[in-house]
């Protein structure tokens, strides 16, 4: 298969900084105070990873856009011929920024909406007021994003509160002209909840038995929705492995960390992946001389091979799309969907069902 050997796609944790405490998530309870790459130093980064031969960057955080330079560090990635996504959580990404970020060639975005039903919604923010300006911030979006060559995904990370919401939340990413991308809470574990430097300490997020079953019927649903040609990105493959991490714990797929992909930490520190982060890694200006190191991809697969494993779409569906031929093929099929003109947002039809959303939210005992 075609880009096996090298880092095509690149997580940048541009920042740890974060507006929001969310539940799912304990990277805002990091140190803020972090060292941060200048805009020309992520020249000099963007640079050394077009020669080894990066596709995609993906800009996240924390919360990416604390970073008032967003645009311009965004710039760099696609003076090199490489793709940038910027992972939002909605209620930061503004009109004005998103803007700005289209002006300098943005097309990709990835804005969080875990639940239509705002008391759900903040409660997994850990903070009111956030659905409302969230929302905005999501209709301004469609209506910026350009409506050809362009990837705009609603993420909704699944937990026990809102996975039954996960079709009426496909159907406005679809209004909107976005794709979903649903992805398994990951949770750290119950001996050592605060030692996991990336997953959620929050065990009410835990999934139940009594879930389980439910749970696969909504996934049931999802793969009937993306088979009917549904603007869903997750690949086949990482549905299914979905259902079974969050059932059974089991994240068993062909992990590349390391060869396939590479995580930035904001200060310019490289790993395999998040989960190695602070424990084995290289500033990135070293990292060309580190991936041609005799023995690296037998020291890394060394690495990986111990490691407790995990169902992250932004790993996992690195290693499908290029180990995994129908997940290519998916992939295709989206990059073709999105080539075509989306048309219009239906922003009636999005404010609908969020009307439909807090209706039953106030019918609730």
């Amino acid at each position: 298969m075609i880009l096996r050997d090298r880092p095509i796609y690149v997580h940048y944790g541009v920042t740890t900084r974060c507006n929001l405490k969310c539940r799912s998530c304990v990277i805002w309870n990091r140190d803020s105070e972090a060292e941060e790459l200048s805009v020309v130093e992520v020249h000099e980064l963007a640079r050394v990873l077009s020669d080894l031969g990066t596709v995609q960057v993906s800009l996240g955080g924390g919360e990416p856009a604390m970073r008032k330079d967003l645009p311009d560090m965004a710039r760099a990635f696609l003076d090199h011929d490489i793709r940038v996504r910027v992972l939002s959580n909605g209620v930061a990404m503004t009109p004005g920024l998103a803007r700005r970020l289209v002006d300098a060639g943005v097309r990709d975005f990835s804005f969080s909406v875990d639940s239509l039903r705002p008391d759900v919604q903040e409660h997994m923010d850990a903070a009111r007021g956030t659905f409302d300006k969230r929302m905005d911030n999501l209709m301004s979006l469609a209506d910026i994003v350009p409506s050809r060559d362009s990837v705009p995904l609603i993420n909704t990370v699944i937990t026990p509160r809102n996975y039954d919401e996960v079709p009426r939340i496909i159907d406005l990413a679809e209004a909107l002209g976005f794709f979903t991308s649903v992805i398994p809470v990951h949770l750290a574990g119950i001996d050592a909840p605060d030692e996991h430097r990336f997953y959620s300490a929050d065990g009410t997020l835990r999934f139940a038995h009594e879930h389980h079953e439910p749970l696969r019927a909504v996934y049931r649903q999802i793969r009937s929705r993306k088979r009917k040609g549904g603007r869903i990105i997750n690949s086949s493959a990482f549905l299914e492995g979905s259902v079974r991490y969050l059932t059974t714990g089991s994240a068993q797929w062909p992990c590349r960390a390391g060869e396939l992909f590479l995580s930035v930490a904001p200060d310019g520190q490289v790993s395999a992946c998040h989960a190695f982060e602070g424990r084995h890694g290289v500033h990135f200006r070293d990292l060309p001389e580190q991936l041609a190191r005799p023995g690296y991809v037998d020291e890394v697969r060394e690495l990986v091979a111990g490691c407790e494993g995990c169902y992250r779409p932004c790993w996992a569906e690195v290693g499908f799309m290029v180990l995994d031929p129908m997940s290519t093929l998916e992939m295709v099929r989206n990059q073709l969907i999105a080539r075509r003109e989306r048309g219009a947002p239906d922003l009636a039809r999005a404010r609908e069902l969020l009307a439909q959303a807090a209706g039953e939210q106030e019918a609730r005992p």
